[in-house]
């Protein structure tokens, strides 16, 4: 997966944050997309922490808004 980069929405917890953990364990660059700043940035350097990787970043955005998922790819 080197080389790759992977956006997970929902990456804080369950099905999202165990594939993130993957990912980055794996050798890709892991995009966390949270609406929680605090939660998202624990996350961000667990996984980072776990996998020892550096290529794990974050992008808040509330999916559920139209607003900001107008802005999340700019």
């Amino acid at each position: 997966m080197r080389g790759k980069v992977c956006l997970i929405t929902g990456g804080t917890n369950g099905i999202g944050k165990s594939t993130a953990h993957e990912l980055a364990r794996i050798g890709a660059t892991v995009v966390i997309v949270g609406r929680d700043a605090q939660k998202t940035s624990q996350v961000v350097e667990e996984i980072r922490a776990a996998s020892g990787s550096d290529t794990v970043d974050s992008l808040l955005a509330d999916l559920s808004s139209q607003q900001d998922v107008r802005w999340s790819p700019n």
